[in-house]
């Protein structure tokens, strides 16, 4: 009789803590998203971020696309990977992916891009891959990186544009190799298994500048690429002397002096100079270390 009324009392005091932390985790999820204060969004922001309750990750994932906040969204894009594992509702998770997907592309704050990006490297092994016979699987898989804009200035879409450009030049040039994996981007694991050989080929805007005169506008923009060997999305790029190297290349373009009209203008000078960079430069390089087994 004494034994039974002892696990009551621990039953109910379980109970108890259990409505104690999802009370917490709803105050938390409401002040994130309707707090007028920045400190306190930021606090709620910290603290949804221990938690891997489905709720959090949701409230996280509508600030990194919402919050007016550029220092919030950089928290929040910390946040997630940490927010995220094994125990996340897979419904939740692929929002969540796609919210950073978003943010790495579209986000108005380079840092914001960066840290997203970043966070999305870190949850890929928690992607569901397709399954596929290990005869699809290519000998050689050249991972196509997100581009990124250090100068700040491209429109929102021109990184996945130029990561775009990228890929359809080294999938016509080097058809030897692949740049696609059946389901998702594999790990190293994944990759030793297979007996697969993977390289990292990513993009990035160096600088763009603007001159206006009258009614012309000339834009000026210098864009690198860089190629790597690559050890999966648990791993990194492995900077090995003579199998790893970054090109770069410059160009210009005339247009009106419209907002519009020099988006365009920023675009075209990107895609043109991407493409010639990767066509004479990289996948010539990337043949070559490829090639060398």
């Amino acid at each position: 009789m004494r034994s039974g009324i002892v696990l009551l009392a621990a039953l109910v005091v379980s109970i108890a803590a259990a409505s104690a932390r999802a009370d917490a985790i709803d105050a938390e999820v409401a002040q994130l998203g309707a707090a007028t204060s920045y400190k306190r969004r930021l606090a709620a922001a910290l603290a949804l971020a221990k938690s891997h309750d489905g709720r959090a990750v949701i409230a996280l994932s509508s600030a990194l696309r919402n919050d007016r906040e550029a220092q919030i969204r950089r928290v929040v894009a910390l946040a997630l990977p940490k927010a995220i594992d094994e125990s996340t509702p897979p419904r939740v998770r692929d929002t969540a992916m796609e919210t950073l997907e978003r943010a790495a592309a579209r986000d108005r704050d380079p840092k914001v891009r960066d840290l997203a990006a970043r966070a999305l490297l870190k949850l890929e092994a928690l992607r569901t891959p397709a399954p596929a016979p290990a005869g699809d699987r290519p000998a050689v898989f050249v991972h196509i990186g997100a581009a990124a804009d250090l100068s700040s200035k491209a429109p929102k879409d021109t990184m996945s544009k130029l990561a775009k450009v990228v890929r359809g030049v080294v999938a016509r040039r080097a058809n030897d190799m692949s740049t696609e994996w059946p389901g998702a981007l594999p790990t190293e694991k994944q990759l030793t298994a297979s007996g697969a050989r993977a390289f990292i080929v990513a993009a990035t805007i160096s600088a763009i500048d603007v001159t206006r005169s009258g009614g012309k506008a000339e834009i000026a923009c210098t864009v690198s690429v860089r190629v790597a060997p690559w050890s999966g999305t648990d791993g990194a790029e492995k900077w090995v002397a003579h199998k790893a190297a970054s090109a770069s290349g410059s160009g210009k373009a005339i247009t009106g002096s419209a907002a519009a009209a020099i988006e365009g203008g920023i675009r075209d000078c990107v895609m043109a100079v991407g493409e010639e960079v990767t066509n004479k430069q990289v996948v010539p390089f990337l043949k070559r270390i490829a090639g060398d087994g």
